[in-house]
């Protein structure tokens, strides 16, 4: 017998009951049929109607692929896909009784009898902070990080002399999502994978703005409202190549990237399922941009600017282009 070491992620890891473990196989097993075997003895029996993708030796697989020993296997859940689909029915948190408050007891005041030192304010506890992290400190263009992200570190990445535009997206934290109130969201990734997938993005982007430089930080763990889960950064000689560069990188992130969002909201907490991972194709991203160059490319609306007529015996007129 030969062990494969098997990991699980956000709704997979909690309802198989497991986050990773080494596995005994009968070598030539597939990665299917070994979740088959983790589904018919989960902790929630319902996970094997959710679908799952694969992935072997932090690649992508496919189901039929063949397992010899000595591989990691993940099976990752939908991802998070941007706003993603709230669960239809979501538990609902039992109402706490309401308790009486018992009156506090009345404490002599002796700090006029204590010595000045121990007359000042109790020490609070010290604010645990996540320093993050500086320009110089990135050394990749693709990073999924527990860090706070910087918006100056990922510009500095992309930028250079003959860059004559540089758009960037951060997606950020909103307070409401399906009608309820946001207290606070958790990311959590395959890192190894999703820096993978990442720099697949970085390629396809490269393969259609040949000039296009990009760069992409990806936030894990607990956010607070305001704070920003991803930012991209892309530059170009041209604004064009890198507005639609930037659109296209977050469609798709949205679709291939395994990171899982869950909402804690005000009455429940659920995983936000999107699609799985590989079943949404590049032309789809293509489609998305190619619509918005459309939209924006059309006809151009014409502003103010003065100018000389040629031929106009020295005449000024106002000429009117877009910026």
């Amino acid at each position: 017998m030969k062990k494969v070491h098997v990991k699980f992620f956000a709704i997979f890891r909690e309802w198989v009951g497991l986050k990773e473990e080494w596995r005994e196989i009968e070598p030539g097993i597939t990665v299917q049929e070994l979740w088959n075997q983790y589904t018919a003895n989960a902790k929630n029996p319902r996970v094997a109607n959710i679908r799952a993708a694969f992935s072997v030796n932090q690649r992508l697989a496919k189901p039929e692929t063949v397992l010899n020993g000595g591989e990691e296997v993940g099976f990752l859940p939908p991802v998070s896909g941007g706003a993603g689909k709230r669960p239809e029915r979501l538990p609902k948190l039992a109402p706490r009784a309401p308790q009486q408050k018992a009156a506090p007891p009345k404490r002599r005041n002796n700090r006029r009898n204590l010595p000045s030192a121990q007359q000042s304010k109790p020490p609070t506890k010290p604010i645990e902070q996540t320093k993050p992290y500086s320009s110089s400190g990135v050394t990749r263009d693709f990073l999924v990080t527990n860090n706070p992200l910087s918006l100056d570190a990922l510009v500095a990445r992309v930028a250079h002399p003959s860059a004559g535009g540089i758009a960037t997206f951060l997606g950020v934290v909103r307070d409401n999502a399906h009608d309820k109130q946001v207290k606070f969201l958790e990311y959590e990734a395959y890192p190894e994978l999703a820096e993978r997938m990442l720099a697949q993005i970085g390629a396809e982007v490269h393969e259609r703005w040949s000039d296009v430089r990009i760069a992409i930080a990806h936030r894990t763990g607990r956010l607070k409202i305001g704070e920003a889960s991803v930012i991209i950064a892309t530059s170009a000689p041209h604004r064009a190549e890198s507005f639609a560069a930037c659109r296209y990188a977050i469609e798709r992130l949205k679709v291939i990237l395994p990171v899982w969002k869950k909402e804690f909201a005000s009455d429940t907490d659920y995983w936000v399922e999107g699609p799985t991972m590989g079943d949404v194709p590049t032309d789809k991203a293509d489609e998305i941009v190619a619509a918005q160059e459309n939209k924006f490319g059309a006809p151009q609306k014409k502003f103010g600017v003065l100018s000389l007529a040629e031929n106009a015996g020295g005449e000024i007129r106002t000429d009117f282009e877009s910026v």
